[in-house]
C-alpha cells in the first residue's frame, strides 16, 4: 500500500479540489429538490402567490392544527365534512366553519 502524506495548513477547498462525488440515489434526489426551489421561488409572480408571502410555516401549521381538531369535533358529532369561511372583523381575521350541506 503506497502511503499518503497529509498536508497541512489546506483549506476545505484546497482538500476537496480533487475529489468527485459518486452518482447515488441521495445525490440525485438532493440537487432535484434544490432545483425545485428554485423554480418555486422564481414562480412566484402570480398574484396568489403574493397573497400567501404573509403566511409563515408556523402560522400555516397553527390554521391546520385548529382546523384539524374542529374536523375533529365534527367527525365526532356526526358530521362527514365542513366548510370553512374567511371574514374580516375589523384588523381581525376570523375563520367561521359549518358542517357541509348533503345534496
Amino acid at each position: 500500500m503506497a502511503k499518503f502524506k497529509i498536508q497541512k495548513g489546506l483549506t476545505d477547498a484546497d482538500m476537496m479540489k480533487n475529489f468527485k462525488e459518486e452518482v447515488s440515489f441521495e445525490n440525485t434526489m438532493l440537487t432535484r429538490e434544490a432545483e425545485a426551489k428554485k423554480t418555486v421561488i422564481h414562480k412566484g409572480n402570480s398574484q396568489d402567490e403574493f397573497y400567501r408571502e404573509f403566511l409563515t410555516e408556523k402560522v400555516e401549521t397553527q390554521i391546520g392544527k385548529m382546523l384539524l381538531d374542529i374536523k375533529m369535533e365534527y367527525f365526532k358529532e356526526g358530521e362527514g365534512a365542513f366548510s370553512i369561511q374567511v371574514k374580516r372583523d375589523g384588523k381581525n381575521i376570523v375563520l367561521e366553519t359549518a358542517p357541509k350541506k348533503v345534496k
